[in-house]
């Protein structure tokens, strides 16, 4: 069985689309979502489009859909009064707010604006070697704060799995690919699909299970980041100058 596992989508179908065409070319069975699906980038109706005909998908909800349907933001790291003196994180709330509404609009005059209220706050399956696998997007328990990545220390990494009964556990929100082992767990990250940290690659995980052993493989698939950034501002996107900044250099900067 092979398992497709992907995150962070944030509304770029043409990397979606990479994604899911290297998986049907490997024979991927089935899909795990692990969500920020639409918010940022200037394809969110047709993400959801795409995610909707896979035939074997499973989600789950991510900080930033959580966004687009609340009005959430994440909390600022410093005090509400330093921030509210803080006139760049002022604008990029602003900003994001803007994104959220512009997204929310897009998607409910589409019809499928409901979408994100069916999504779960994490999926569970047991592969065919008997591993447990737990999948939720930035840590159990958390759609949000820190998440599994390749620079945290194993001590911050094992506060995240406190009290968790599973023998893997894979979650996105953080865009590292990761794969590590901390307190007799196996955290794993598949990275990002629509703004992934190395330039115009999309990131995506795939686990291939038997009932002998389980293997995972990283991968990493182009897409045409020319083309994002011309929809964007086609679109008139509110996001565009900050997304077409994050996919140039590749790093993703929360507005927090």
């Amino acid at each position: 069985m092979r398992l497709g596992v992907i995150s962070d989508i944030h509304g770029v179908g043409n990397a979606l689309r990479a994604v899911l065409d290297d998986g049907a070319r490997l024979g991927v069975d089935r899909w795990w979502v692990l969500g920020d699906l639409v918010l940022f980038g200037p394809h969110p109706v047709e993400v959801l489009e795409m995610l909707a005909a896979l035939e074997d998908v499973s989600f789950v909800a991510g900080n930033t859909d959580r966004y687009v349907l609340n009005d959430d933001q994440p909390h600022p790291h410093a005090t509400p009064e330093a921030a509210s003196g803080d006139t760049d994180l002022v604008r990029r709330y602003g900003l994001m707010a803007a994104g959220a509404a512009w997204t929310r609009g897009v998607l409910d005059q589409a019809g499928v604006l409901g979408l994100l209220d069916e999504l779960p706050d994490h999926q569970r399956t047991v592969l065919l070697d008997g591993t447990r696998l737990l999948g939720v997007h930035a840590s159990p328990g958390s759609d949000d704060g820190p998440g599994f990545d390749t620079s945290s220390s194993d001590e911050e990494i094992a506060r995240l799995l406190v009290g968790v009964d599973t023998d893997w556990v894979v979650g996105g929100h953080t865009h590292d690919p990761t794969s590590r082992a901390v307190v007799g767990v196996r955290v794993l990250n598949p990275g990002s699909v629509g703004l992934p940290r190395r330039l115009g690659s999309a990131s995506w995980m795939m686990i291939d299970s038997t009932a002998d052993d389980v293997r995972v493989e990283h991968r990493c698939v182009g897409f045409d980041v020319a083309d994002v950034i011309e929809a964007l501002n086609r679109r008139r996107h509110p996001n565009r100058e900050f997304i077409a900044a994050v996919l140039s250099r590749g790093t993703f900067i929360e507005a927090g």
